[in-house]
C-alpha cells in the first residue's frame, strides 16, 4: 500500500474484546469516509519493512486503542513510530466488556477521532521525552 504524504494512515487494535471490535469498526468507517488510510498494526508488530515505512513515512498517524492497556499504540512505539495522535475509546465514555458494537458506539468512535484529528496534537504520552 502506497501512501501519499498527506494522507493519515489509521491502525486500530482490533483485540479480542468489544472494545477492540469496535476500535476496528470505527477505523473502517474512517477509511470509507476518507479521513485516511488503513495499514496492518499487525505487520507493523512482525516488522514487515513495507508496512513500519508506511508508518514511518506517514505525515499523520491516528491509532485507535479499544482499551487502556493501549497495545496498538505500544505497537507502533516499538517499532520506532512516535508521530501517533491516539485515540482510546474508554476517554469516550465506550468501556471494554460493555460497549457493544452498534451504529452508535461507532458514530461515537467516529466523531471521537474526527476530533482528535482537528485538534492535530499527539498523544502526550507517545512522544518521546
Amino acid at each position: 500500500m502506497e501512501s501519499s504524504p498527506e494522507k493519515t494512515i489509521i491502525y486500530a487494535c482490533s483485540g479480542c474484546s468489544d472494545a477492540g471490535e469496535l476500535a476496528d469498526r470505527i477505523a473502517r468507517q474512517l477509511a470509507r469516509e476518507g479521513v485516511g488510510e488503513m495499514s496492518c498494526l499487525a505487520g507493523v508488530g512482525g516488522r514487515v519493512k513495507h508496512l513500519v515505512a508506511v508508518a514511518e513515512k506517514a505525515e499523520r498517524v491516528l491509532v485507535i486503542d479499544g482499551c487502556p492497556i493501549n497495545c496498538a499504540r505500544k505497537t507502533l512505539e516499538l517499532a520506532g513510530v512516535r508521530h501517533v495522535e491516539h485515540l482510546e475509546l474508554q476517554k469516550l465514555g465506550l468501556r471494554k466488556g460493555s460497549c457493544p458494537v452498534t451504529e452508535e458506539n461507532i458514530a461515537r468512535g467516529v466523531q471521537g477521532a474526527r476530533k482528535q484529528l482537528a485538534a492535530g496534537e499527539p498523544d502526550a504520552s507517545s512522544t518521546p521525552g
